[in-house]
């Protein structure tokens, strides 16, 4: 028995903690004052209905405290220590991971054409805040959008979605300069190749000492 009441105990502060950090993650999200205060006004007016209802109908006690009771219980479930602990990790903290390529990439794949913070949140199994710091620090723009089916949430308009960056490609490397047979390999020098209709190939070499001459030679055969 007291197993169970210890249990429920710690599953109820975990679930009042859950509930208190999630009502100050949706005022983070609040775009200004007015915006603010509009969810603080819809969050005692929610309460206020929530204990007229429990007042008129108690009734609905009942269900309520089933319904806190099974979630303390679980959320109290103890956690399971690993038997055997590596030394490298009771010493070292673990290094964080930057998943912002991660987190940029599912905002593109979720964008209906907009995207909301909670939907790329639920995506990788994190929260809004996390996704939120990633997309400020890169620089993109976070306001008020709509998703198809969705509503209007805080989100990334459509666009602002950062486009993908293409992976570099070699550049196509040109042909290179045409060297004649004993002459070096200039690349300031203008090479002219021409074939004769002998046959004979005729390569033109301007003087760089003296740009009036031009050195010419012949490779092949010269009919008489």
């Amino acid at each position: 028995m007291r197993a169970f009441v210890n249990r429920l105990s710690r599953g109820s502060e975990a679930v009042a903690r859950g509930m208190v950090k999630g009502i100050g993650e949706w005022f983070k999200e609040a775009q200004g004052p007015g915006d603010f205060l509009t969810r603080v006004v819809f969050l005692i007016g929610g309460l206020a209905l929530l204990w007229g209802l429990v007042q008129s109908a108690r009734f609905l006690m009942f269900p309520l405290s089933a319904w806190w009771i099974v979630a303390a219980y679980r959320k109290g479930k103890p956690e399971e220590k690993s038997a055997v602990v590596s030394p490298q990790e009771s010493r070292e903290p673990a290094v964080e991971q930057d998943d912002s390529p991660k987190v940029l990439a599912t905002v593109r794949e979720k964008a209906d054409p907009h995207v909301h913070l909670a939907v790329v949140a639920k995506a990788l199994g994190t929260d809004t805040a996390h996704v939120r710091e990633v997309l400020t620090r890169a620089g993109v723009p976070i306001t008020d959008v709509r998703m198809k089916g969705r509503g209007v949430s805080t989100g990334v308009k459509a666009a602002d979605i950062p486009l993908p960056i293409p992976s570099p490609s070699p550049s196509p490397e040109g042909p290179g300069p045409v060297v004649g047979p004993g002459q070096t390999n200039n690349n300031d020098t203008e090479l002219t190749l021409s074939r004769h209709p002998s046959g004979a190939q005729v390569i033109s070499v301007p003087d760089p000492e003296n740009p009036a001459r031009t050195h010419v030679r012949v490779i092949g055969p010269i009919e008489n």
